[in-house]
Parts: structure tokens; C-alpha cells; sequence
């Protein structure tokens, strides 16, 4: 994660199919932010979004999202529909915003939990993103030991670095030379 100019905080865009779903997990983290350390300022600003909105060009009639480097995106992944026959329009305009910020070269993280999980999910993302914000600390201690046998750096699996993803998975369907 780049250092934002200026010494202002990065932008956090929560983004999903219905920007409600997103504004209702800022909500919550935000509630649950503001419960740490008030005095110094805010670490991030969080901003709830569309992928629609992520995507935008910036001649269309829908405010487009404004991405910066220093900014984290965290797209929430819609619920999987139990026949994969039926073309699923969220599930369409997720991978559209994956594209679009691939392209981009804006790093993300898809979150694919519901409910109080993907609140964890969320906050454990920000804890990862942003290892000095003083607001994350205390939280950072408590997943720490709250899952002591996890490894206490970021994998490979949950690596949101789209040309470490595409050289992942080239590596596994391109055939060994022999």
C-alpha cells in the first residue's frame, strides 16, 4: 500500500452489487472504529459503493468512484445462487469491477463472508492493509490471539495482487515442460 499525499488518510471503498449492502458495512465498521482511539485522526475514510460506481466511466450519469493508489477496495462478493445455470446480473457486475480494477492496477480484497463474518473479514482485511493505523492495533493483538495457531503474516491465499493471482493461475494451467 502506497503512502497517501499530503498526509491524508487512504479511502476505503466497500464496495457490492446494491450500495446499501455496502453503506451497512461501513456503518458497522465505523461504529466499531470509533469505539478505539478517538484523539488522533482518522486512519481512513470509509465510503460505500456500487460496483457499478467503481466502474463508471466518467461520462456517465452515475458518480464514478475516484481511485488513488493509497486507496484499499473491498468488493463483497454476492451470495452464490444454488443452480450455476442461472446467470446471476451481481455476480456479473462483480467480475466487471474485478476487471476494471485489475486494468487499473488497484489492488483489492473480495470478501465472501455474510453477516457478523464478514464484519471480521473486513476488519481483518483493514488490519492487513494498514499495519500502523493506531485504531487497529488493539484488534490486531486480538485476532492474533484469538486464532494463535494461525500464521501471523498475510498469505498467499488471500493475496489480493492481481498479477501474483494471474501468475498463479497460469502456473497451474499451463502444462510442465517436459
Amino acid at each position: 500500500m502506497m503512502p497517501s499525499p499530503q498526509g491524508l488518510p487512504p479511502t476505503v471503498y466497500l464496495a457490492s452489487a446494491a450500495c446499501e449492502d455496502a453503506a451497512q458495512l461501513a456503518q458497522q465498521l465505523a461504529h466499531y472504529l470509533a469505539q478505539g482511539d478517538t484523539a488522533s485522526p482518522p486512519a481512513w475514510v470509509l465510503q460505500a459503493c456500487s460496483f457499478a460506481q467503481l466502474t463508471a466511466s466518467p461520462t456517465s450519469d452515475m458518480p464514478a468512484a475516484v481511485l488513488a493508489r493509497h486507496d484499499a477496495v473491498l468488493l463483497l462478493a454476492p451470495p452464490m445462487r444454488d443452480s450455476a445455470s442461472q446467470t446471476d446480473p451481481a455476480q456479473t457486475l462483480l467480475m466487471q469491477a474485478r476487471l476494471h480494477l485489475v486494468a487499473q492496477g488497484q489492488a483489492f480484497q473480495l470478501l465472501f463472508s455474510q453477516g457478523h463474518r464478514l464484519e471480521q473479514e473486513a476488519l481483518a482485511a483493514l488490519c492487513n492493509w494498514f499495519p500502523l493505523a493506531p485504531g487497529l492495533q488493539a484488534l490486531r493483538m486480538a485476532l492474533r490471539q484469538s486464532n494463535p495457531g494461525a500464521r501471523a503474516r498475510w498469505n498467499c491465499e488471500k493475496c489480493s495482487d492481481p498479477d501474483c493471482e494471474l501468475r498463479l493461475f497460469q502456473g497451474l494451467i499451463t502444462p510442465p515442460a517436459s
